[in-house]
């Protein structure tokens, strides 16, 4: 049996010069410089105070240290806010706040209470320290209800547990929802956290269920969102950029803000309404 040696030996030659070559290049990309923008985050919640968070945006490849000077470096002072409503204008001061479970930050607080009006359209007008001006619109929606939230045990493990949880939904006009689920604590990280509209179902009953994952005595916080179309398109357009930042072949993702002005901001001015329910897993 003869064996063409060279014939075998060519290839596996061939790849140890490939092999030996420096086939990497340095190329130096230059960027252009990132003019930061004003980042306007304002969630306007029935019977809570006119509050809002005013920070600027970084570049990516911005230092982000999380030292002492954190907060000066980002949140944007002395500028002059208010909100307008019903014939009133309240105005938010710079002044820092928290709230806790689940933490929130804001910079810009007033003194009144949001009213809970149904169809009350709120006008945002910012004026930054630099003369820049920013403004945005919002409307309060009605809340959806939860109908109930019904436990079922698996039928193949009857330690284990799901729930489904249920809405009404208007089927005379476009709704949009954000559902979040969280175990044991408001604070820790959503087991489920997506957007929705109600094209999801040709019926008005609709159902957002989990998984058979619970067990005796575990706490379910279900919370609905109603939600308007600009939350929607700024929430999942923010989805969309975070998911894409550490994904080198990712298209960049614009972020779809509803604030605007010649201060050319980022973010969004909403009605934050929703209902929630705790349960506490049982037979």
């Amino acid at each position: 049996m003869k064996i063409n040696v060279l014939k075998h030996m060519l290839p596996i030659a061939g790849l140890a010069f490939l092999a030996a070559c420096n086939l990497t290049k340095d190329v130096d990309v230059v960027l252009p410089d990132y003019a930061r923008q004003p980042v306007v985050e304002c969630y306007l919640e029935p019977g809570k105070p006119f509050r809002l968070l005013l920070t600027q945006s970084y570049s990516f490849f911005d230092p982000f240290g999380l030292d002492s000077s954190f907060l000066d470096k980002t949140l944007l002072q002395n500028a002059f806010v208010t909100i307008s409503y019903n014939g009133r204008t309240d105005t938010l001061y710079n002044q820092l706040a928290f709230e806790s479970n689940p933490v929130k930050i804001f910079n810009y607080i007033g003194t009144n209470v949001v009213p809970a009006s149904v169809g009350t359209e709120y006008v945002l007008n910012i004026v930054l320290e630099n003369g820049g001006a920013i403004t945005g619109r919002a409307s309060m929606l009605p809340r959806v209800p939860i109908d109930s939230v019904v436990v079922s045990w698996s039928p193949d493990r009857d330690t284990l547990a799901r729930v489904l949880t249920y809405i009404t939904d208007d089927l005379n006009q476009t709704d949009y929802y954000r559902r979040m689920l969280h175990y044991s604590s408001l604070d820790s990280v959503p087991e489920q956290d997506f957007l929705v509209n109600d094209r999801i179902s040709t019926e008005a009953l609709i159902a957002f269920g989990t998984g058979y994952e619970l067990t005796e005595g575990d706490t379910v916080f279900n919370t609905i969102f109603h939600i308007s179309k600009e939350y929607h398109d700024y929430a999942e357009s923010y989805q969309l950029a975070a998911a894409g930042a550490g994904n080198p072949f990712a298209q960049p993702s614009q972020i779809k803000s509803n604030v605007s002005g010649s201060a050319n901001p980022l973010g969004i001015f909403t009605c934050l309404v929703y209902d929630r329910d705790t349960t506490i897993i049982h037979r």
